[in-house]
């Protein structure tokens, strides 16, 4: 009986470890690999702001609902399921490849204040490895203010 508990006592512990192991291990496997090609826009719209990284990843304001959205797409491909955003400081799966925060997700800081580049991964396509420039931060600050 002792030894079940010890055992169920130290798998708690390690799942968090291990959970943040491999959030961590996505942005760092990406480390070494080239950037995705493309670059950044931004542009108002009618409705708020979006930041678009070539032509898969969109950060968009929808200032009369206050929600940034993330989605990522393919031109080529049907993209579904999670998706997983990895920067220098955080990580996290997303229900899906379009997904809306509120403007003061810590998700959308990490973003916006990564060293240099971000991942996004999942939803059918090949993992992304992003610049982060201005254009993310200023649609999220957007919806801020």
């Amino acid at each position: 009986m002792m030894r079940a508990i010890l055992t169920v006592a130290a798998l708690a512990l390690a799942a968090p470890a291990t959970a943040q192991s491999s959030a961590t291990s996505l942005f760092d496997s990406m480390r070494s690999t080239p950037l995705t090609a493309g670059g950044w826009t931004y542009r108002s719209t009618p409705t708020g702001s979006e930041a678009r990284f070539a032509n898969v990843f969109t950060i968009r304001c929808d200032r009369a609902t206050r929600n940034v959205t993330l989605q990522r797409t393919d031109p080529l491909t049907a993209l579904s399921g999670p998706m997983t955003v990895a920067t220098d400081t955080a990580t996290r799966s997303l229900p899906s490849t379009t997904t809306s925060l509120t403007p003061r997700d810590s998700l959308l800081d990490a973003i916006a204040y990564s060293r240099g580049r971000f991942v996004v991964a999942g939803g059918g396509g090949a993992a992304l490895l992003i610049p982060a420039w201005p254009e993310a931060a200023r649609s999220i600050e957007d919806c801020r203010n």
